[in-house]
């Protein structure tokens, strides 16, 4: 017969709570005197930070300067004896920590982008989006900004045929302004796996009538999803000042002109091969360095070319050339892209990955399209294009409620 405890007897556990961040409330209600708040805050925000490839002399200063200031650098074990060249760094420290570290870098030669990498990682400022759209700057004080997506194709994998009608495309693209979407992003030309190309006059056919009235209709800026230069340009023309290229600019040797001419901004896009063949080779050695290698040079490119860095935004590309745990991997290792100084774009609404986790088709994955986003608000990304604009709103207003309640 099982006993019943006697719970009188039982010793009076304190009670206890992790905090990941200890608020002033927190610590006032202790009893500390409230002018050691400045010096005891920067002590409770500890981060684990990992520094990819590190050549061995900076390795070898990183490791000593957190040392003499109370943090550590984990390094290979060959760095001490100068027998390798590279090694990846985890620093571990809190943020006091870290400001000293930085001011530390900044006084080594060839070191100051190391410095600047770890001040973008732990102090960056990601509560806003600014981004300069042709010629205008547009604003957004919270994130993640909220894309809607509106397809003018017959074929695209969850919605196409709902809105080949330019009057039924206005129509959404008004409700989804209504729901709280600050983008709308028209596509005419569909990029779901084994999907074939249309030619430009075609996708042009597609969206500029589209465009033409949606713009003279809503208040905030639409996008053109497209890979060629052309539809790009009458695009922006017609009413779009952002250029949103799955083929990252290098499927039009003139799409890289054509947005600097336009002065629109750009999506960066990562995928391997083309819709039709992107899943024919979803294996990778590092997928997030893969990807954040191939943005970076992205990113180079569009600099080199004129474009200005406040207009150039990245997206790893879900589900383009990747598998279901390539997809995942992605979502949960989200945040590394921000040291590319970029404003990060997650695309994840109503993708295969999430049916293959919950089992369900492509009109059935709401709830999995909303955890995703949920994760991207608390990860930093800065813009989400999703179908459901006003699913995503109401998450993230609950997960900022929740990140910014006292």
């Amino acid at each position: 017969m099982a006993q019943r405890s006697n719970r009188s007897s039982r010793k009076e556990l304190p009670r206890a709570r992790k905090l990941s961040y200890a608020t002033d409330r927190e610590l006032l209600s202790c009893g500390i005197d409230p002018a050691s708040l400045p010096y005891l805050k920067p002590k409770l925000g500890h981060r684990n930070l990992l520094l990819k490839n590190i050549k061995l002399y900076a390795a070898n200063i990183l490791k000593q300067s957190m040392l003499s200031i109370g943090g550590d650098v984990a390094v290979h074990r060959q760095v001490i004896s100068g027998k390798i060249e590279h090694s990846n760094c985890i620093l571990m420290g809190d943020l006091r920590h870290y400001r000293l570290l930085i001011e530390k870098l900044r006084l080594q030669p060839g070191l100051e982008s190391i410095a600047e990498t770890i001040e973008e990682q732990v102090f960056s400022d990601s509560t806003k989006l600014e981004l300069d759209l042709c010629g205008q700057r547009y604003q957004w004080k919270h994130l993640p900004v909220i894309m809607g997506i509106l397809n003018t194709t017959p074929d695209s994998f969850s919605d196409g045929g709902l809105f080949s009608d330019p009057e039924k495309a206005l129509d959404h693209a008004l409700s989804m302004e209504e729901q709280g979407a600050e983008i709308i992003d028209i596509g005419g030309e569909s990029s779901r796996p084994g999907a074939q190309g249309i030619e430009p006059e075609e996708e042009i056919n597609r969206v500029i009538p589209v465009i033409r009235k949606v713009a003279a209709k809503i208040k905030i800026p639409i996008s053109i999803d497209t890979s060629k230069a052309s539809v790009a340009r009458a695009a922006v023309d017609a009413g779009a000042c952002l250029i949103n290229d799955i083929h990252a600019l290098g499927n039009d040797p003139d799409m890289l002109s054509a947005v600097r001419d336009t002065h629109a901004g750009v999506i960066l896009m990562h995928m391997r091969g083309t819709p039709k063949n992107m899943q024919d080779n979803t294996s990778y050695n590092d997928i997030i360095d893969e990807i954040f290698t191939f943005l970076a040079r992205g990113i180079e490119q569009c600099l080199e070319a004129g474009i200005d860095p406040s207009s150039i935004l990245i997206d790893p590309g879900i589900g383009f050339g990747k598998d279901l745990s390539g997809n995942l991997h992605i979502i949960k290792h989200i945040e590394d892209f921000r040291s590319l100084k970029m404003p990060v774009v997650l695309g994840h609404s109503r993708k295969s990955f999430i049916g293959a986790v919950i089992d369900t088709p492509s009109d059935k994955r709401q709830e999995g399209t909303d955890a995703v986003s949920a994760w991207a608000v608390v990860k930093g990304v800065d813009m989400l294009r999703v179908h459901d604009v006003g699913h995503t709103h109401k998450v993230r207003t609950m997960i900022r409620a929740i990140l910014e309640s006292l």
